[in-house]
């Protein structure tokens, strides 16, 4: 799913841009599809961002998108420079989103990404996933502790001190075998309370090794419709390249 996507959804009209990347230093959640797409050829990595920035570029141009989401499959500090560099025209003046692992986000980073790019907000996306740190390590083995999400809740409270209109917002994912329902609404009530925002994220299953889907009943979709800030049921927009 490398390229531009225009999306039209309950945050407004915006451009997703997906990214080419390295694969993710961590690399071990147990149903993460996107090392598929990801390459350690850095020309390979560079000329792909390239391209897509330019014709991400030419939409704003055009059309005049106020929002724009960066995504690579792992974290954003994990791009390489020349991408990073190249993205600040189309961060500046906008609302601009980005996915890290949460020990890429310190008081450092977020005013690197604040004060290079210039957005009118900045939004760091997290994949904390669910909110039971045993399901979220013993079970999606995502090596996140609690004593992440509590640092990100603070860190949260001082950029707004220093005048930053920077958030935070969580991944929780639902639909996946092993992760019961009221785990999902848990997670979206305790990330609602401690970061500023909540993605609900609807699982598939990419490659045979992943976790099974699971059904999901209409009593979670409400509570998540109701709840989360956004709602991603995944579909043919979101196809992984190379599966």
């Amino acid at each position: 799913m490398i390229g531009v996507f225009e999306v039209k959804d309950r945050l407004g009209e915006r451009l997703v841009l997906i990214l080419k990347g390295y694969p993710c230093s961590w690399g071990k959640c147990i149903f993460c599809p996107f090392a598929i797409e990801q390459s350690t050829n850095i020309k390979e990595i560079i000329e792909v961002n390239r391209s897509i920035v330019k014709k991400a570029l030419k939409l704003i141009e055009s059309k005049g998108y106020m929002r724009v989401a960066v995504f690579n499959g792992s974290s954003f500090h994990e791009l390489p420079y020349d991408s990073i560099e190249k993205l600040a025209p189309i961060a500046e003046g906008r609302v601009f989103e980005v996915e890290e692992r949460p020990e890429y986000v310190t008081k450092d980073s977020v005013k690197f990404i604040y004060s290079s790019y210039l957005p009118t907000k900045l939004i760091i996306r997290v994949g904390f996933e669910v909110f039971d740190e045993s399901l979220r390590n013993d079970y999606l083995r995502k090596g996140i502790p609690d004593s992440e999400v509590l640092r990100l809740s603070n860190l949260r409270n001082a950029l707004r001190e220093e005048g930053m209109h920077a958030e935070i917002w969580s991944y929780v994912l639902f639909g996946i075998k092993g992760v019961p329902e009221k785990a999902v609404v848990e997670s979206v009530r305790k990330f609602k309370e401690l970061l500023d925002g909540v993605i609900a994220v609807r699982y598939h299953k990419y490659l045979p090794s992943h976790p099974e889907e699971r059904p999901v009943s209409e009593k979670l979709r409400k509570v998540l419709e109701a709840n989360a800030d956004l709602m991603d049921w995944g579909g043919e927009e979101w196809t992984i390249v190379g599966k």
